[in-house]
């Protein structure tokens, strides 16, 4: 009997024995054989609801994922299905709202129930991207104690909360805890006061990264001890802010959006290289002579965003300047004069970014231009640039504008290397119910950059996004 069995077991179809090695291979977990200090760290390399999903493979991975202390960021995607619906006008917005207290509900419960759980000593970072405005400022406060027992690296509060009252922060979460850990802090529409900001800032000795963006509670930035670590500055739509005033020598980039009366001393700050502004402000740092002024030479970055009619002053020298960023609505500023001065005050130009915004879309899908089919002419540069490697542009619809900006900067540049063009910047599809005709345009975009190839000097790459 036993030799029929053997007979038997060699007369096994070919498919059978592939399904029996795979039945052996799925028995053998060769994953959970690795050591807890494996798994947890292969974990953090997911998402956390990914994380939390893996609890129900079996009674030993039930809660190690509760023990990853690389970050904890709890965001709005759980809310990206409503406003989706919002956005196409599918629902009203008694529905929005409605549906936005529901998910919020369940977003507050989902993050209590994670943070009871947690196992870690740690966490790098956590963040909280929510619509949450000042009505859950006791649960917004027991969420910064949890990060602060943690010693938490990155804090990270974004509440974009359609609610007039906004959550205030204060320095009563942070108190009896030590900050030493602390190294980057960003507050989106959090109401913070200067002296709440000075309070955490002072006890934050190896604080790096510091953003605060739309708080009308901010008047006053200052700081009564150095920040020697501070690295990067974000101060962003603070339109009540009147003064900036710190110390920190180590500063390399600052990114000021608001009113350009607002008075800023850094003081000594060798290594600053990057600057992003608005229009308003570094005209008035041009014309005035402000103290932001005189780090202008040694900027290696420059960004500037155009958001209205704006006469551009004579530029100083920017002989260290290598990347340039020019946000541009376009019926506020020609762009080949603009790029003439930047081009001229900066002989060391590496790559240059165009970014073209439209006021009104009405204006793209009227954009019938009879000149875009035709050829433009545009002369040699008497003085072309030696340094400019790259161009970008983006928001390109390929009307005249577009087409004579574009073929400016490839005879200016004598060393270009690459011109990028990006051609569908706008989502245009969320906002017009017909888009067949959007795509037409687009489609034409493309055709038209495509058109430069023919100006381009051997070697030079066209690559069109």
């Amino acid at each position: 009997m036993a030799k029929r069995q053997t007979n038997l077991a060699k007369i096994v179809h070919p498919s059978s024995k592939i399904t029996n090695q795979k039945r052996i291979n799925l028995s053998q977990d060769r994953l959970s054989d690795l050591p807890d200090e494996i798994l947890v760290s292969i974990l953090s390399l997911l998402k956390l609801e990914e994380r939390q999903r893996t609890s129900i493979l079996s009674r030993r991975w039930r809660y190690l994922w509760t023990f990853v202390t690389c970050n904890l960021v709890f965001d709005k995607s759980r809310l990206q299905p409503v406003w989706e619906k919002y956005k196409c006008h599918e629902i009203s917005i008694a529905d929005f709202r409605t549906a936005l207290y529901s998910e919020r509900s369940k977003f507050i419960v989902w993050v209590n129930d994670v943070l009871e759980l947690h196992q870690g000593d740690t966490i790098d970072e956590f963040r909280v991207f929510f619509d949450m405005d000042g009505t859950f400022s006791a649960v917004l406060d027991n969420w910064i104690r949890f990060s602060m027992r943690k010693k938490v690296k990155k804090l990270s509060l974004n509440l974009l909360s359609l609610g007039r009252h906004k959550y205030s922060l204060t320095s009563q979460p942070f108190q009896s805890y030590s900050l030493e850990s602390l190294t980057d802090l960003s507050l989106t529409s959090v109401e913070v006061t200067g002296e709440v900001l000075e309070y955490i800032l002072s006890n934050c000795p190896f604080i790096e990264i510091l953003h605060v963006e739309i708080s009308r509670s901010l008047m006053n930035l200052k700081t009564s001890c150095p920040l020697p670590k501070l690295k990067h500055l974000k101060i962003i739509f603070c339109q009540n802010l009147k003064h900036i005033q710190i110390h920190a020598i180590n500063l390399v980039s600052f990114k000021y959006f608001g009113c350009e009366t607002t008075r800023i001393l850094l003081g000594d700050i060798p290594n600053f290289v990057s600057l992003s502004v608005m229009d308003s402000y570094v005209g008035y740092s041009f014309k005035n002579r402000c103290p932001m002024s005189h780090y202008f030479s040694q900027l290696e970055t420059l960004e500037l965003m155009i958001l209205r009619f704006f006469r551009f002053p004579k530029l100083p020298k920017l002989r260290n300047l290598r990347l340039l960023k020019l946000d541009i609505h376009r019926l506020f500023l020609d762009g080949i004069p603009c790029c003439t001065s930047f081009l001229t005050a900066s002989p060391m130009l590496q790559r240059i970014v165009l970014k073209v915004t439209l006021i009104n879309l009405e204006l793209f899908v009227g954009l019938n231009d009879p000149q875009m089919d035709g050829e433009i002419n545009v002369r040699r540069d008497t003085c072309p640039h030696q340094c400019l490697k790259v161009v970008e542009l983006i928001g390109f619809v390929g009307c005249f504008a577009d087409m004579q900006l574009a073929l400016y900067l490839i005879n200016k540049a004598t060393s270009l290397e690459k011109i990028i063009v990006y051609t569908q910047r706008l989502s245009l599809g969320e906002i017009l119910h017909d888009s067949s005709y959007i795509k037409k345009k687009l489609a034409a975009a493309t055709a038209c950059a495509k058109k430069l190839e023919t100006s381009l000097a051997p070697g030079v790459e066209l690559l069109i996004l």
